[in-house]
């Protein structure tokens, strides 16, 4: 058996959404791409391999696309040309840029039946999610897909945190590193990468000794999540009381707060009974809330200050993340 990445029994699950989070290096994409060629030279069928953004396609990456496993198909002419992919003289794949998706609705894709996006959980840099993403390659995939069952997509990308825009659309929550991960009936899987082999051999190379011991080699070794740790994380007391509610991207969050201890608790638990509704950004603005920022709200900077004191806890590594957020928006 392969040290690296092998999709084939993920395919046995027969999910339409599947979320391959794998180490770094681990083969993901080497072996997406391995699978599409295939595929297409046996059925004719054809791919979508999706970007967020068109300049992750510039500086001649798509047509490097084949080049790592051009010597898998001696055979065959693999190549690149604008934004098509050909083998043999034949259409056997499309580029898209997820942020330009919206121009590709009147197109038709009769004959693809995989899309494969790539790194769809982004790092801290310069690259950002998209505003509604998850709405972007919805409508995506029903521009391919249109009617038909049997187009399957494959995420893929490096252990960087559960929190992201797909995660917490689908109320996704991963218990433990499970491999295979199921939901919605099973049409989502999230499968989480682990092979000890390749995870032996990485810790054998010179840069595998070097980084040994640190939370980048948990990271890209272990395929632990980059940026998410279990400080801070608890369960509301209960002692505790709804304070407020605090709403963010059309989700609700309960503050609450355990005065005997001293402590608040974010959690998606919320009491019907507190009117204090406060919004964030302008798109959760309502007449039931208040829109507020950090430095105008005596109740949203003493909440902010308790967290800069590490007395704000909270009920999952989802809540701690988008709380993050939440904090960094108040105080621009």
């Amino acid at each position: 058996m392969s040290m690296f990445y092998d999709g084939n029994e993920t395919l046995t699950h027969n999910a339409l959404f599947n979320f391959i989070v794998g180490n770094r290096g681990a083969g993901k994409t080497y072996w997406s791409t391995g699978w599409a060629i295939k595929d297409f030279l046996k059925t004719g069928k054809q791919f979508v391999y999706v970007r967020r953004y068109d300049t992750e396609f510039e500086n001649g990456k798509k047509e490097q696309f084949f080049d790592a496993i051009k010597e898998q198909f001696p055979d065959n002419e693999l190549k690149v040309k604008g934004y098509k992919a050909y083998i043999d003289g034949e259409i056997c794949g499309h580029f898209l840029a997820l942020s330009k998706a919206k121009i590709e609705k009147s197109t038709s894709f009769p004959n693809v039946n995989k899309i494969i996006f790539d790194e769809f959980v982004l790092d801290k840099g310069n690259y950002y999610y998209l505003p509604d993403e998850v709405t972007n390659f919805l409508d995506l995939y029903e521009t391919v897909a249109r009617a038909r069952q049997d187009v399957r997509v494959f995420f893929l990308s490096n252990a960087i945190t559960v929190t992201n825009p797909y995660f917490l659309f689908f109320n996704i929550l991963l218990n433990g590193q499970k491999r295979f991960n199921k939901f919605k009936n099973g049409d989502i899987l999230v499968e989480m990468v682990q092979n000890e082999d390749f995870i032996k051999m990485k810790k054998q190379t010179r840069f595998g000794k070097l980084i040994s011991g640190t939370s980048y080699s948990q990271y890209a070794i272990d395929n632990k999540f980059l940026r998410d740790n279990n400080d801070f994380l608890g369960k509301k007391t209960g002692k505790s009381r709804h304070y407020f509610t605090l709403k963010y991207n059309g989700n609700d969050y309960g503050i609450w707060k355990d005065s005997s201890v001293g402590r608040y608790f974010v959690s998606k638990d919320l009491d019907p009974s507190c009117k204090m509704v406060y919004s964030i950004t302008l798109d959760d603005h309502t007449p039931n809330t208040m829109l507020l920022k950090g430095g105008k709200s005596l109740i949203l900077k003493g909440f902010i200050d308790n967290y800069k004191l590490g007395n704000v806890y909270f009920e999952s590594m989802n809540l701690k993340n988008i709380t993050y957020e939440i904090i960094r928006l108040s105080l621009i």
